[in-house]
């Protein structure tokens, strides 16, 4: 991860412990490569039109940034359900403090594009991240930018 998302996210995973809650890292930094594998696993296994739904095509995951981690904690990793554990609700309420959003928020899919991904955070900054929850809104809507496919 880049240098100011890796401190913050530390921060976040100290706080987490220190709350109670054993936040993992499951996946950060991916390269090309590495999402080509991933992206295409997913296409031959539930078509492209359902795993464009849930994985971004290569060249254009968040993860290729820098700026985005998946979480996770024993509980509901990488499914839906980790949003209604102690340790995601705990995520929701908190990522903002550290300069993270849920990226890929519930009932957003017509914005975003993807489906619901409580456990995909991206590092924004703590301004950004304050006012996006605050106003409860996408990166898309913060931008305005028009919902496009998210390839």
């Amino acid at each position: 991860m880049r240098a100011q998302a890796a401190t913050a996210l530390n921060e976040l995973l100290t706080d987490a412990k220190t709350a109670g809650y054993n936040l993992q890292i499951i996946s950060s930094y991916r390269s090309f490569s590495t999402q080509s594998i991933t992206y295409n696993g997913y296409v031959a296994r539930d078509g492209q039109a359902k795993a464009d739904t849930y994985s971004a095509r290569p060249g254009h995951s968040e993860h290729q940034t820098g700026l985005a981690v998946d979480l996770g904690s024993g509980t509901c990793n990488l499914e839906i359900c980790f949003g209604d554990s102690p340790a995601g609700k705990w995520l929701a309420a908190n990522a903002w403090n550290y300069g993270f959003v849920i990226r890929y928020q519930k009932d957003k899919t017509a914005i975003t594009g993807y489906q619901y991904e409580p456990w995909h955070i991206r590092f924004v900054g703590k301004e950004l991240a304050s006012e996006i929850k605050t106003k409860d809104i996408t990166l898309e809507e913060f931008f305005g930018l028009p919902t496009a496919p998210n390839y």
